[in-house]
């Protein structure tokens, strides 16, 4: 008998099969739950002993809001380069790998992305009234984040363990015996005070796509995350506190 491969089937037989992985993805992701599993606290935030969900207005597993905060107050966000530390310890790759410049630089490109996504979430001027500042001052706020924790997939793991012959076979299999995720916590502070209005901590695992074209590096499927993470900050700096932020879907119709 013969059978089509996937390239010769008809553009309505893709179209079928993309909407039955779809559905699949949906049906999944109602009888599981949207909301994967929280991380640990890393020891980044302040006030991680009275965090706590409130799913009726944010989208994280864990927040904390200083009581009779007053968003009118400000109207400047300075976004402070994100701290990978934690994430070195959490993950294990750093003790594995001591030295290890490969893994320096994708913490790094991992951080400078996620500054770089949250300015550019506060910059689009669409439902946002904030203007980003890069010195504090009155009426700013300043956001510190943290990537915490990063469970790479392993189709990164293979084209990074064929780049990297250094990284440890045995590690890089532990790390990544679950699905891929990302973690990552944040806090905005009063600049002129230092003192510390909002924290939240979240994680999210990998998106489901369509076609995966990503794997380049060990964080190449945190992208999704960190962009969803920037656009609901931005919504939730700009909303109403009894307006719920939804949370985002656990797969995407973007095929890269």
């Amino acid at each position: 008998m013969n059978y089509k491969t996937p390239n010769q089937l008809p553009v309505s037989a893709h179209l079928r099969a993309t909407g039955l992985l779809l559905c699949a993805a949906g049906a999944i992701a109602v009888l599981s739950g949207c909301k994967t599993k929280g991380a640990a606290d890393s020891g980044f935030l302040e006030y991680k002993g009275v965090m706590a969900e409130d799913r009726e207005r944010f989208p994280f597993h864990r927040v904390w809001v200083k009581p009779n905060v007053v968003k009118e107050n400000y109207d400047y966000i300075l976004v402070t380069p994100v701290n990978t530390a934690y994430l070195m310890k959490a993950t294990g790759w750093k003790a594995a790998n001591p030295g290890n410049l490969d893994l320096e630089r994708a913490a790094q490109e991992l951080a400078e992305f996620t500054q770089k996504a949250f300015i550019e979430a506060f910059n689009n001027p669409e439902n946002n009234r904030f203007r980003v500042t890069t010195t504090p001052g009155p009426r700013t706020l300043g956001l510190d984040l943290a990537i915490t924790e990063l469970v790479p997939s392993k189709a990164a793991l293979n084209a990074l363990s064929l780049a990297s012959p250094n990284i440890g076979v045995g590690v890089a299999a532990g790390v990544a015996a679950g699905t891929p995720s990302t973690a990552i916590e944040g806090r905005l502070v009063d600049t002129a005070t230092g003192e510390t209005l909002f924290q939240f901590a979240d994680r999210e695992e990998a998106q489901i796509r369509i076609v995966n074209l990503e794997g380049l590096t060990w964080w190449s499927h945190a992208r999704d995350s960190v962009n969803n993470w920037a656009k609901q900050c931005v919504t939730l700096a700009n909303t109403p506190k009894d307006q719920k932020v939804k949370d985002r879907l656990p797969f995407t119709l973007k095929p890269w």
